[in-house]
């Protein structure tokens, strides 16, 4: 980690010549002027900067050293110190007597800049390797040794239960992720402190949070963005799972047309990987079948009502707005084309997974 940059440097000689209304210079640790109220002289070499690195020590320029090192003028240069190395050296241009006094002025100045620089540094780092970490674990690259590890040097309490909300922008058009975080980190209450949020996919956002009061509420108020939520869970494991509960429950409630009763999702979201899977394209089999003779879609509005009502005829033709006979006439249809029995629980089982787990036409 590079403790004193170009930028720094030029930061530190606007604030600092803005109070004293004198020329300062900023060199590295081998006397190169990094910034310079005098821009010529950017890049050049200052030996009186070097001795003063090399020897921890301040270097007073005055007309006989002027004479003897290159690169210099009269003034004063001070070695800049971060946890106790030399980093730089900060110089004030002028005649000694005037402007040695405010040497370590100048100095305290730098050194806080430098120190506050690094602080910053440290914490983007920090959130970098936070993100890192929560993809991996989110995506279930880490064994449990590695997560500890990670989650240790991060502060991340694993034996704290966590549950996570996944957030998903429902829009066409590409979303700026990290305009999207700081909206999110927005709205979390102030006792979701603890969460953490990371970006885990091209337009795909996690939040994890321990358990108490949930931030689900005001995340839910982000316009043109699915929020789902998923289980609890702790240990090394948990982060993961966390995130899979929440993650395969979004790809329900996400579904076109899925209509889904939430307080199914935990189901749902067990059964939702097989999606695109051999088999789950053969327990969808049936339902494609029907979808594909279906021209106008009343068979499988009559499904999903048959199932919503749990095969009560009454209520489902009351709902569809269809006489009796005509509804088992439909249900006659469906029995027809897809060769289930809709009032035996296995067939309605394939049924009511059919469009969770159908993925549309195969192509030839």
């Amino acid at each position: 980690m590079t403790t004193l940059t170009a930028a720094l440097a030029a930061r530190i000689v606007e604030r600092t010549m803005a109070v004293v209304a004198r020329n300062v210079n900023v060199m590295d640790e081998r006397g190169v002027i990094l910034a310079s109220g005098q821009p010529d002289r950017v890049h050049a070499r200052h030996e009186g900067a070097l001795l003063a690195a090399e020897q921890d020590r301040t270097v007073v320029i005055d007309d006989v050293h002027e004479l003897l090192l290159r690169g210099v003028q009269p003034g004063v240069n001070l070695p800049l110190h971060h946890r106790g190395a030399v980093v730089g050296v900060v110089g004030i241009s002028g005649p000694p007597q005037e402007v040695e006094v405010l040497g370590d002025l100048i100095r305290v100045t730098a050194e806080l800049m430098v120190e506050q620089a690094a602080a910053l540094e440290v914490g983007r780092w920090r959130e970098r390797r936070r993100e890192d970490f929560l993809v991996a674990a989110a995506g279930g690259l880490l064994d449990e040794d590695a997560t500890a590890e990670m989650a240790e040097a991060l502060g991340w309490d694993l034996a704290l239960p966590r549950r996570c909300t996944v957030l998903r922008p429902t829009g066409e058009a590409d979303v700026d992720l990290l305009a999207l975080q700081r909206r999110v980190a927005g709205v979390l209450p102030e006792q979701a402190g603890a969460a953490r949020i990371g970006a885990v996919g091209d337009q795909e956002l996690a939040v994890w949070w321990p358990a108490g009061p949930s931030p689900v509420a005001a995340l839910g108020a982000l316009a043109g963005t699915a929020v789902v939520t998923g289980e609890e869970h702790s240990g090394g494991e948990g982060v993961h799972r966390a995130f899979v509960s929440a993650h395969e429950s979004l790809r329900v409630t996400t579904l076109p047309g899925g209509g889904y009763d939430p307080q199914d999702l935990a189901l749902l979201a067990l059964l939702v990987g097989l999606r695109g899977d051999w088999r789950g394209a053969g327990v969808a089999a049936p339902w494609r079948r029907l979808v594909e003779q279906d021209r106008h879609g009343d068979l499988q509005r009559t499904v999903r009502s048959w199932l919503a009502h749990d095969l009560d005829v009454a209520r489902c033709a009351a709902d569809l707005h269809v006489h009796r006979n005509t509804l088992r006439l439909r249900l006659a249809r469906v029995e027809t084309i897809t060769g289930l029995d809709v009032r035996r629980v296995p067939s309605l089982l394939q049924l009511y997974l059919g469009p969770l787990l159908d993925e549309g036409p195969v192509s030839s």
